[in-house]
């Protein structure tokens, strides 16, 4: 178990990490957008199961990301440097795709839906979309490397995968339930731009910390 110095030194970026991860959500990508206009368009039991699915593709990448990283830092150190570029990059990519679809029009989001009738069906095809999205596996090593170094102990990458894994469960359920309610999906819609400017500014930040950081 951590000592409590230990968790003071390394829970600033833990926390920015998460910070990370909760803007992401409100910033849809193609899973959240399916989850989206299957709640609104199918009902609320086809968006949860389809969330569900979306939550264990996340959890995998999650994984995979934290072993890969731990693996990599354990041969080659110096490889955190790459990784750190990498993940500033893919976070300044995040916040020109929230900034333009901030400037786009409100017709062009929640446009995907599944329809498929079975439980099992709606959960395969959101796991299956998070899985074929590269992005996805991008998106968690930029995560993670935001809270982890060289000489960072194991239970920081634990940490942010499983707190990751829950912010993933609640959020992505979150919308399959808040956008089978007309009167949410009226109400984020009105301010869409205003939180998507916000989480624009937010992900340009933290990826020009990442490119900067030099620990």
């Amino acid at each position: 178990m951590p000592s409590l110095s230990e968790v003071g030194i390394f829970l600033p970026n833990i926390l920015l990490a998460y910070s990370v991860i909760m803007l992401a959500m409100f910033s849809p990508g193609p899973a959240v957008l399916a989850i989206m206009g299957t709640s609104m368009h199918h009902g609320r039991s086809q968006g949860i199961f389809l969330a569900l699915g979306v939550v264990c593709g996340s959890a995998f990448w999650g994984c995979a990301a934290a072993i890969g990283l731990a693996g990599i830092l354990m041969a080659y150190a110096n490889a955190l440097i790459i990784i750190k570029i990498v993940g500033g990059l893919y976070l300044l990519y995040l916040a020109y795709k929230t900034l333009r679809s901030a400037l786009s029009s409100v017709e062009q989001n929640a446009k995907l839906t599944h329809k498929d009738g079975s439980s099992w069906a709606l959960w395969r095809n959101g796991l299956l979309l998070h899985l074929t999205n590269p992005k996805s596996i991008i998106a968690w090593v930029a995560t993670i490397a935001l809270g982890v170094t060289a000489t960072t102990p194991i239970w920081v990458s634990i940490t942010i995968v499983v707190g990751g894994i829950l912010i993933s469960l609640f959020g992505n359920l979150g919308y399959a339930i808040l956008f089978s309610s007309r009167p949410m999906v009226n109400m984020y819609l009105s301010w869409r731009r205003q939180i998507q400017f916000s989480f624009a500014g937010f992900f340009a930040f933290v990826g020009f910390k990442l490119l900067t950081s030099k620990s």
